[in-house]
């Protein structure tokens, strides 16, 4: 073989996933695909391969890509698929909790639409908080959104577990994410009732009082009393410390802290907030 493992594997994982069309491949229903295809269409590109060269290159891999029937000569990719295949995994009852990595650069989307399965068939999830950390790290700074599942199967939601100890599901609302430790999803009434007493607390001499009318709840940090408002119209976000004194405060209370944007508080208080919090 003339290219390195690295590159065949890519080239075969994107047929096997991608692009079988490119190659005259022809995958069935389940995504299997004759091993003689795969080995003309390497050769094709200029690679000379067997079939025992396959099963060696998938055994040297880290992690299960492949699923090769020796006897029946197939090959196919277990997971990351992007054309329609039926599923041929038993849908698995998961754990309460299951976690998905991401990088920080891709929060405010994912805030704002859900887990998408972009490219692929399915979102992919993780047991292991380490091994979703690991997932995001790929693609940046890491962060790990929790995903209750015991309210997804209420709502229908099937979920796969690959032999690599991946779970798949369809895509998920940002309703049913937890961006520990910050709540993103509260009821309307509690949003009143927060809103409420910032309204009792600040002064007329505090730097929001002129435009307390423009802010929304955002979110609540877990730990203390901290909440995330977003002024809609400059588009800036403060997180404030109530004091819940149900009164007005001291000249310079409550407390806050300014973001330029979503992405600036997630920069600087969500990711630090998120590293303390899994320690």
């Amino acid at each position: 073989m003339n290219k390195t493992q690295t590159q065949i594997r890519k080239l075969i994982s994107y047929w096997l996933r991608h692009k079988p069309e490119d190659e005259n491949i022809i995958l069935d229903e389940f995504g299997w695909a004759n091993i003689k295809d795969i080995l003309a269409a390497l050769k094709a590109n200029n690679i000379q391969s067997t079939q025992n060269d396959l099963i060696e290159l998938s055994n040297s891999f880290n992690k299960i890509r492949w699923k090769i029937d020796e006897l029946n000569h197939k090959i196919k990719a277990t997971h990351g698929h992007s054309i329609c295949i039926l599923q041929e995994l038993e849908s698995q009852t998961p754990p309460e909790v299951l976690y998905h990595g991401t990088a920080t650069k891709f929060l405010e989307s994912i805030m704002a639409n859900g887990l998408k399965s972009k490219q692929r068939q399915y979102v992919h999830l993780s047991e292991a908080i380490d091994m979703a950390k690991d997932v995001g790290s790929r693609h940046g700074k890491p962060f790990i959104i929790e995903i209750n599942t015991k309210k997804l199967i209420e709502e229908g939601w099937k979920f796969y577990k690959t032999e690599q100890n991946v779970w798949l599901t369809s895509e998920i609302p940002t309703e049913y994410l937890d961006f520990e430790p910050w709540e993103f999803t509260i009821d309307q009434e509690t949003k009143a009732t927060f809103l409420n007493e910032f309204k009792k607390e600040i002064g007329t001499k505090h730097q929001l009082s002129n435009t307390i009318k423009d802010l929304k709840l955002f979110a609540k940090y877990g730990p203390s009393d901290d909440y995330l408002f977003k002024n809609i119209k400059s588009e800036e976000y403060f997180v404030v410390h109530l004091t819940w004194s149900g009164k007005k405060e001291k000249e310079g209370w409550p407390s806050i802290e300014r973001y330029d944007s979503l992405q600036d508080f997630i920069n600087k208080r969500l990711v630090p907030n998120q590293a303390d919090w899994y320690i």
